[in-house]
């Protein structure tokens, strides 16, 4: 290969791969990205300078892509770039090396590895960053029904293959054609075929509240900004309340919109310190007056504290507690709450891996990447499902009843980690939530329009893959309601406050995925594993044989 040839063929897979994401999404471009990086390592002659034109020719794309962390954490931004860099060369390299064994098709030993190196890093690694993976960029397309079969690691498979094919058209076997041909028309007919009514056993009306409260307000939330944030929001709620015919069942604020000590205290708890204690009780009161008032049931995102001490020093009064969470509150019209914990805490930015009970390193990437980053969350216990009431609408018989509609609430980035979901919504193969109703804060991606955008395209995934819909409520944007099918059908724009009644409609379908989970991608790696161990052993074998 030619050298201005190879670095066509590199800018051409990084700038696909930059249009396979949000605001572009481009299914073909999820397939042409591994595609353009399969010729390379076929035809490319110096490995070394291949693998680093690949590499140098990836890192502006994740550098665009990731352009929000800049005002997280700029060392953040450019590390997080090099690290998503390393993969497509990674690839390259990998497929190179398993060319040692000749009875093996690039068609087959391609999507093995793509998947098996897209589980190293959404599942295994830092414990997983599930963002962009190929069968996510045809979210949008007819491939992204296999996700009910196999998740979206199956997804990724069919695209990696379908790029390797594309890669090896001019020396394809015939009995490989047969094999692609015959894979083709399956998965046609599993992409273009309706194999799921829209059947919904019943229906409740989900009230939005978009607050648009940015990320700069939050951190470190002032007493005065929450005098102004806090009373905007529940006039927003009451306006929307008073605008909409249909009363509904359930009103939803995003993640994190409650400063204070959250709802397992009340003012009565700090004794003789109430006036000097105010803003850490102060707005759960509030929360609780709005759902008695509306006479409607408040889901809301707020930081929990457990076994709260107030400790008066010197000058001023010291606040400790032994546990805080990440969680999803529900406020009923009587005053009573109940609560999810967020289960699965955001690599490096609510926790760091590995080094957990590290003082010493946890403070320096606080104090080196932002104070807004909390590490002293714990993690949740055993998922939390609501209810609410609802009408059926599964049968003429029945429909118009009452009846209740259960619903989990995966916060911020949980919704974009499939295992994650998946626990939410299953027990033993067996539906415990037909809904899902996503809290988000995504007032960190700042004005950046295609990070939010990512965000619910990876939300869309989940929705596929579990055959269930999902009402997202993010403080910035983007609000929505994503049908069973993964399909987008009402959403407020970013950095608007507003509002949406929005009909969610339980989830009653019953997708493979929900046995299959990410086995696809662990077999993969798996076999990866088994690719490399063969070539690393084929090659001793004839270095040993040239030696005689």
């Amino acid at each position: 290969m030619k050298f201005w040839l190879l670095v066509a063929m590199s800018i051409a897979s990084a700038l696909c791969t930059w249009l396979s994401a949000a605001p572009v999404g481009s299914a073909i471009a999820s397939i042409l990205a591994p595609a353009f990086l399969i010729y390379i390592s076929l035809h490319a002659k110096s490995m070394r300078r291949t693998l680093l034109l690949v590499f140098v020719t990836q890192i502006p794309v994740w550098l665009v892509l990731h352009s929000w962390v800049i005002d997280v954490a700029f060392l953040g931004w450019f590390g997080l770039a090099l690290y998503m860099s390393i993969w497509a060369p990674m690839f390259v390299w990998l497929l190179r090396k398993t060319r040692t064994i000749p009875q093996l098709s690039v068609i087959i030993t391609a999507p093995i590895l793509w998947v098996s190196l897209e589980c190293l890093r959404g599942i295994v690694i830092f414990d997983g960053y599930p963002w962009y993976l190929a069968g996510t960029g045809a979210v949008d397309s007819p491939l992204a029904k296999i996700a009910m079969y196999g998740s979206v690691w199956s997804v990724s498979y069919v695209v990696v293959t379908i790029a390797a094919v594309l890669a090896c058209i001019k020396t394809i076997r015939w009995y490989t054609t047969t094999i692609v041909c015959v894979s083709c028309f399956f998965v046609i007919t599993i992409g273009f075929g309706d194999f799921h009514r829209n059947v919904h056993r019943s229906t409740a009306n989900v009230l939005v509240i978009q607050t648009n409260v940015s990320q700069s307000n939050k951190i470190g939330w002032s007493w005065e900004r929450q005098l102004e944030d806090i009373p905007f929001a529940i006039e927003l709620t009451k306006t929307a309340m008073q605008n909409n015919e249909v009363k509904p069942a359930l009103i939803v604020w995003a993640e994190t919109m409650v400063p204070g000590s959250g709802f397992e205290v009340t003012r009565m708890d700090y004794g003789p310190w109430d006036e000097a204690c105010t803003p850490f009780w102060y707005w759960s009161e509030h929360i609780r007056t709005l759902a008695e008032e509306l006479e409607t049931p408040v889901l809301v995102g707020s930081q929990t504290w457990k076994n709260i001490k107030i400790i008066e020093d010197a000058d001023y009064l010291r606040i400790e507690q032994e546990e805080q969470f990440n969680s999803a509150v529900l406020v009923h019209p009587d005053g009573t709450t109940q609560r999810y914990d967020k289960t699965f805490l955001t690599p490096f930015g609510e926790r760091i891996p590995y080094l957990e009970n590290v003082t010493i390193a946890k403070n320096w990437v606080r104090d080196t990447f932002g104070a807004a980053m909390l590490f002293d969350l714990q993690t949740g216990g055993p998922p939390t499902r609501f209810s609410i009431p609802s009408i059926l609408t599964l049968s003429k018989q029945d429909s118009g009843k009452e009846s209740e509609l259960t619903f989990a609430t995966p916060i911020c980035f949980e919704d974009t980690v499939p295992s994650v979901v998946r626990e939410l919504v299953w027990e033993n193969g067996e539906r415990k939530a037909e809904a899902l109703i996503n809290l988000s804060n995504d007032g960190w991606f700042g004005s950046d329009a295609s990070a939010h955008e990512q965000h619910v395209r990876e939300a869309q995934m989940r929705c596929i893959e579990n055959l269930t819909p999902m009402v997202r409520v993010a403080n910035t944007g983007i609000s929505c309601l994503i049908n069973f099918k993964g399909e987008l059908e009402e959403s407020l724009p970013i950095l608007e406050s507003g509002y949406l009644n929005l009909p969610l409609k339980s989830g009653i379908q019953l997708p493979m995925s929900r046995f299959v989970g990410d086995g696809v991608a662990w077999l993969c790696l798996f076999g990866g594993i088994l690719l490399v161990l063969g070539s690393c052993f084929k090659r001793s074998k004839n270095n040993e044989g040239s030696t005689r």
